[in-house]
Parts: C-alpha cells; sequence; structure tokens
C-alpha cells in the first residue's frame, strides 16, 4: 500500500496525537503492510530500514524495520506531533523526564506525542520489529541528541526535503 500525494491535500489539514496514533493503528492493520518493501540507506543489516508509505504537507506515515539492536538515538521531530504503533516484535521508548525512564511497547501498541517530544526507541528483542510512524505536520527537521552525565546535549540538526 503506496498512497504518495503531492497535490493539494483535501480533508483534514490538523491532526492531534490522539488522531496519528488512530492513524497508525490503522495503517498497521493492513495485512498487506508488513509485505511493504523498505530501504536501508547504507546498507547495514543491523540498522533500521523504512518506507515512506503516505504524504501530504500536513501528515507522514512511515513503515519501519528494525533489526535487533536497532535504535532511533536520542532526537525530537522539530515540532511534528508524532505517534508509533508497533506491528510486529517488541520496541521500547526511553524517555529522560525525571529521570531516565523506559517503556516496553509489545505489538499492537503505540505511543502519541506532541511536538516538543525528545526520545530513543530501540528493539531490544531478539527478533525484527516491525512499526507504524505518523507525523503532523511532514517532518521538516529533526535533533539529534547525546546523553551525557544524564543530560540531553545537541549533536546534529537535520534538515528534512519538504513534502
Amino acid at each position: 500500500m503506496s498512497i504518495i500525494t503531492d497535490g493539494p491535500t483535501v480533508g483534514v489539514r490538523h491532526f492531534t496525537p490522539v488522531h496519528l496514533l488512530r492513524l497508525a493503528n490503522l495503517f498497521a492493520r493492513d495485512p498487506e503492510l508488513v509485505q511493504q518493501p523498505t530501504t536501508r540507506p547504507d546498507g547495514d543489516p543491523t540498522q533500521r530500514s523504512w518506507a515512506e508509505i503516505s504524504r501530504t504537507p500536513h501528515l507522514q506515515i512511515w513503515l519501519l524495520r528494525w533489526p535487533p539492536g536497532a535504535s532511533t538515538g536520542w532526537h525530537d521531530h522539530g515540532g511534528s506531533m508524532g505517534a508509533f504503533t508497533v506491528v510486529a516484535g517488541e520496541l521500547t521508548e526511553r524517555t529522560l523526564t525525571s529521570g531516565l525512564q523506559a517503556q516496553q511497547l509489545p505489538s499492537d501498541e503505540g505511543r502519541a506525542y506532541g511536538g516538543a517530544h525528545t526520545h530513543e526507541v530501540v528493539n531490544l528483542g531478539e527478533d525484527e520489529a516491525v512499526s507504524v510512524h505518523a507525523y503532523s505536520p511532514s517532518l521538516a527537521q529533526m535533533t539529534r541528541y547525546d546523553l551525557v552525565a544524564g543530560r540531553l546535549e545537541v549533536a546534529a540538526v537535520e534538515q528534512r526535503e519538504p513534502s
């Protein structure tokens, strides 16, 4: 299922984190989704791979595959709200609010968050995990962080191609 829309957006233009989680859940229930090919930028089989499966200026939906040990590293979404649902396997989301927090998310569970959310997502399991991610507005920038002495320090700011 690939629905890339570059033309004018029809319908809903504003999404809340709850809307995004519902959309991620909807896409995750598509039985053909797991067959969707994904791309590893470096060809490194230990790294995540992904495919953008839907896009408008107001919304992006991604499919990600996570080999065991794969991690996003600490990052934010440049002000975009987001959500993700685990389709297969299990992922762990780490946040740093009042100390390091970790939440395990098995298959069919997800997480929604606002535009100021910073986290790291990792596959700590022994099997590949698969997830669907939704962002609104479409990702324009991401900041990467290093965890140093219990604090996050900016490592890099990545600009994304506009939708």
